[in-house]
């Protein structure tokens, strides 16, 4: 994921769909609809668009989040919450960016060793 665009095969939830339930995938995901459930997709990214909405957990190798999220991030690699992102919960990560103006209410654990799990 670089610079936010994620250039390999993805799937992706438009704005006008809502989905109750679990989502496993074995490519990205992009979130711009509502899901209250967990999402896995361990070896891909995750990125909730600025419109997106998830309660649940998300496991990918990064995230970035731009919309709403109240859960539990566990990514092997980075997490990125922007400026337009509303976030609480708990985040497990490599390493994580916060940018100003994005709220953020979370607990953070940095495990330096989370690529290799």
């Amino acid at each position: 994921m670089e610079d936010g665009v994620i250039r390999e095969e993805k799937t992706s939830i438009s704005n006008s769909t809502s989905i109750i339930g679990n989502i496993k995938a074995k490519e990205h995901l992009i979130i711009n609809g509502t899901i209250k459930g967990n999402v896995e997709i361990t070896n891909y990214n995750f990125f909730l668009g600025p419109s997106g909405r998830i309660e649940g957990e998300v496991q990918a190798q990064n995230v970035r989040i731009r919309g709403y999220m109240k859960g539990e991030i566990k990514a092997k690699g980075k997490v990125e919450i922007t400026k337009e992102a509303n976030f609480s919960g708990s985040i497990e990560s490599k390493s994580i960016s916060v940018d100003s103006g994005a709220y953020f209410n979370a607990s953070v654990n940095l495990n330096q060793n989370s690529a290799g799990k």
